[in-house]
């Protein structure tokens, strides 16, 4: 038969549902196997034990309320537990340790004082109550005895944290244990009180806050039992913190080692000491859910021998404060860390990580907040001459955090620190200190507290998800923006087989905005839009996202609007990269776009814009392609305008022009007002943006630019009478039509980048050549470079339309995908 010690606390004892949950699992378990069940304290008394014996040491009788209050509470889940039938004895017991308490609290009132020892003996009747009442619940179904840990725990007397003395506590327990397994209760379900234990002349200790934990580990160790099960309210180990990364998943298998490094940095299902005594005996710990006992849980043990993978858990300690010992006064003397930590140490300072440069110039440490004062005043007394002479100095950099990346695999695996570094430098996280035990398999760092979810989050997606994750901010939900939200619905389960993971986490219009965390549905975000109470606001709109400490965002801006783009450095700031088929970015002067793209660069953001120039046709990728592979550009030309494309390839010389750029309005190929796509300046836009591409510091001003409307109906708003007007110029226009075609050529609106030199206007081609040949609304473009010297490299296509254009967004979403690091 097995041997197996239970424990069971926090809120699996929480209430009396739960504690009979508890009690069935146990009594479940003592069908096959012999044994022992640890309690802590019922959920939450501890803490209003502590309370009570500190308002007990202020004048008055406040205390006596909390105390009344700790009473019933045990009261009512003795009477819940037993059906409110509680029998005299248990009725007896219960009242006698009430008793004892307020007793004690009455005599730390009368000294006003409560020292650590009466503090100890004050949180020992949370775990003595709860222990007698579960007790007494069990044995209504199965024999059961209360076990006061006091009887066999010992410990020295460092009140409030005592040490175990594991030679006195391993006699003691196998003693105790042997007398009861060969009494006449040898069947009796023993239920011990954790947390607590007992000097070696009997005065109340506790072992630690969480020290229930470690009392059933002591417990396995002294009488060498099969397993050791820890019953939590979680199912197991988590990758990460649940609170901070959504996608925490339970660990399978943890190694002694690997437990041991993320409880020591800040792990909260165990006990940080509960591991040694198990790890001395190879007694393998399983951490399981009284609330799902079916799930399997997770097993701490010896390395199971297979591939491990690289990392196993992510954790970290919150309110820490990072000191730097620097000066010129410590290169090349032995002994200086010596002296820092033996003097931090006789300050009861604790050094959670040490970071020392190989110039021997600085010693980093980090310290919890707490202990500041102290690290302080012990390093001022140790360097009193030094630091007077002005050759070392101490610098302290509050609000931080650590976080350590745990796991047996990194041992001797090259590029692991390379693919945590790298992956929080992509995300603008600056890390304050870098730490990496002989061991292998832990990297701890430290960062801003205000960097602490996002950096988890990074660093879980780059070794524990399969998936690439980027969440994308859709700004401008009219025909382009509309069109990607219906194309990133219909290919959502494309990219996830791909291994990305697309969220739209805000839609906003001119009107309203919306944000979620997990992502909104894109089969109903226009009725959540609708029903949004945020008024679209730019800057608070980037502060909701940067609030969300989402890793890889990306605005992706659908609108014409310079007020967007203005607001670009705001969302780049908090941390978005963009993407976007509005020139208005790449327009800017000069001085504007080289301040824009130097911030891009600066906090290492991608900026995408392929729908900038021939919707979506592969224009910016191909020049970009063209200069990374070495070649030379030459001179690029092209037809850049999908509306005038339309018109030329339709103007044959039996339809007056005027007519067609009216026609093409009521079809919704121009803009509402036409003359925009008449004075060719969308063109030099595109012109610009190619030109910028190939480093030429050139402005819009400098583009000159054929424009197809009368210098006197250019100015002036639009009004339907303009159809008229232009219609009374038609004949400049046949004109030009019909010297053309005597030459066997056709009119094409065109851009030219030739020289270090940009135009745009009419111009003729022959029959035969590429640009007579387009239809439609295509645009197409010739790249004329060192390796096309004699036939230009030729992209043509539909260069207008949501659709497209939207297809080019969606491309450059996939672009940014594989660019991201993990």
């Amino acid at each position: 038969m097995k041997t197996i010690v239970m424990k069971f606390g926090g809120s699996s004892v929480g209430t009396p549902e739960r504690i009979k949950n508890a009690a069935h699992i146990a009594l479940e378990a003592s069908k096959k196997n012999r044994i022992i069940l640890v309690v802590s304290a019922f959920y939450g008394i501890t803490d209003r034990l502590l309370e009570c014996a500190r308002a007990a040491e202020q004048e008055g009788n406040n205390y006596d309320t909390l105390f009344d209050a700790i009473a019933e509470r045990h009261w009512s889940a003795a009477r819940e537990l037993h059906g409110g039938k509680i029998n005299k004895s248990l009725i007896a017991e219960i009242q006698q340790l009430l008793d004892n308490l307020h007793d004690i609290l009455h005599g730390v009132n009368l000294l006003r004082h409560c020292p650590p020892r009466a503090l100890d003996l004050t949180a020992s009747f949370g775990e003595r109550l709860s222990a007698l009442i579960i007790s007494a619940y069990i044995n209504r179904k199965h024999p059961s005895l209360f076990a006061d840990a006091r009887h066999f725990v010992v410990t020295d007397d460092q009140f409030t944290h005592a040490e175990v003395l594991f030679e006195q506590t391993n006699a003691a327990v196998q003693s105790y244990f042997k007398n009861v397994w060969t009494s006449r209760q040898r069947n009796a379900i023993p239920v011990v009180t954790g947390f607590v234990g007992s000097t070696e002349d009997g005065r109340t200790t506790t072992i630690g806050r969480n020290g229930s934990d470690y009392t059933a580990a002591i417990l396995g160790a002294a009488l060498n039992v099969s397993v050791i099960e820890i019953w939590t309210d979680v199912d197991g180990v988590l990758s990460a913190d649940p609170r901070e990364v959504s996608d925490a998943f339970v660990l399978p298998s943890v190694s002694f080692e690997e437990a041991l490094e993320l409880s020591y940095f800040g792990a909260k299902v165990l006990h940080p000491a509960t591991i040694a005594p198990a790890i001395a005996r190879n007694i393998p710990i399983h951490i399981k859910n009284t609330l799902n006992p079916t799930a399997p849980g997770t097993l701490i043990g010896k390395p199971q021998g297979d591939a491990e993978p690289v990392a196993k858990g992510i954790t970290s300690i919150d309110h820490v404060t990072l000191l730097n010992l620097r000066g010129i006064a410590m290169v090349g003397v032995p002994g200086t860390a010596e002296r820092l930590f033996r003097s931090l140490a006789s300050h009861k300072v604790n050094v959670i990580l040490i970071s020392q440069a190989s110039s021997e110039h600085t010693i980093c440490f980090a310290v919890k907040t707490q202990d500041v004062v102290r690290a302080r005043k012990a390093i001022q007394q140790e360097f009193t001459y030094e630091l007077s002479a002005g050759v070392t100095a101490v610098d302290e950099r509050p609000a931080q955090t650590i976080i350590a990346i745990v796991g047996e695999g990194m041992k001797g695996i090259p590029g692991v620190s390379g693919k945590v570094f790298q992956s929080l430098g992509l995300n603008n996280i600056n890390i304050s200190a870098i730490a990496q035990g002989s061991s292998e398999r832990n990297i701890s760092f430290v960062t801003d507290s205000q960097n602490k979810t996002r950096a988890i989050n990074v660093i879980h997606q780059a070794f524990f998800e399969e998936r690439k994750r980027l969440y994308l901010a859709v700004v401008g939900v009219g025909n382009i923006g509309a069109t990607l939200l219906k194309q990133l619905h219909q290919q959502r389960q494309f990219l996830l087989n791909k291994g990305f993971d697309v969220r739209v986490c805000a839609v906003a219009d001119s009107k309203r905005f919306v944000v979620n965390h997990n992502g909104l549905d894109l089969t109903r975000w226009q009725d959540v839009l609708h029903h949004s109470q945020h008024k679209m606001d730019l800057h608070l709109l980037a502060h909701h996202i940067a609030d969300l400490k989402l890793t890889n965002v990306a605005l992706v801006d659908c609108t014409a609007s310079s007020e967007v783009v203005n607001a670009y450095p705001v969302f780049v700031q908090a941390n978005m990269h963009i993407i976007t088929p509005n020139k208005k970015a790449n327009v800017l002067p000069i001085k504007e776009y080289n301040t824009l793209v130097a911030l891009l660069n600066k906090r290492k953001k991608f900026f995408l814009y392929e729908a900038n120039v021939g919707a979506g046709l592969p224009i910016i990728s191909t020049l970009h392609d063209l200069i990374a592979s070495g070649d030379t550009i030459v001179k690029i030309e092209g037809v850049f305008s999908g509306t005038l494309s339309f018109l030329f390839n339709s103007f044959n010389g039996t339809t007056p022009f005027s007519k067609l750029v009216h026609e093409a309005q009521l079809a919704g190929y121009t803009e509402p007002d036409p003359r925009e796509d008449l004075s060719g300046q969308d063109v030099a836009r595109k012109l610009l943006i190619l030109a910028r591409q190939l480093g030429w510091n050139m402005d819009l001003n400098q583009i000159p630019h054929e424009n197809l409307v009368p210098a006197k109906l250019q100015k002036g708003a639009f009004s339907k009478s303009f159809h008229d007007d232009y219609a009374k110029h038609d004949a400049e226009m046949n004109k030009r039509y019909v010297s053309a075609q005597k030459r066997g050529a056709v009119l094409r609106y065109v851009g030219v980048l030739n020289n270090k030199k940009a135009m745009t206007g009419l111009l003729e081609y022959p029959a035969n050549h590429p640009f007579a040949g387009t239809k439609g609304s295509d645009n197409i473009i010739a790249f004329t470079t060192q390796r096309y010297s004699k036939t230009p490299l030729v992209v043509q296509g539909p260069g207008a339309g949501a659709d497209v254009t939207a297809m080019g967004v969606f491309s450059d979403i996939l672009k940014l995908l594989n660019y991201l690091a993990y």
